[in-house]
């Protein structure tokens, strides 16, 4: 029942937000995300607020990565 749900959830999110998705599969491809690569995140809330937060990709990231961009290449956006 729960991975019921997270499926339609991640159906919605995939439809409501087909941008972001592009975007991680276009930063995914032909190596393009590498040792030493910057990865930024920022979160600005309804009030103006923002925080964010970035890592250096490390040699060990990049089989996590690899998996990541095999999943999204299985989606359909």
């Amino acid at each position: 029942r729960q991975m019921c749900i997270r499926d339609r959830a991640w159906e919605q999110f995939k439809g409501s937000h087909p941008k972001l998705l592009n975007f991680i599969k276009a930063a995914s491809k032909d190596s393009f995300l590498d040792k030493g690569s910057l990865i930024e995140i920022s979160v600005t809330n309804s009030a103006g607020k923002t925080i964010a937060s970035n890592i250096r990709v490390k040699e060990d990231d990049l089989a996590f990565l690899s998996a990541l961009k095999d999943v999204l290449e299985d989606t359909q956006v």
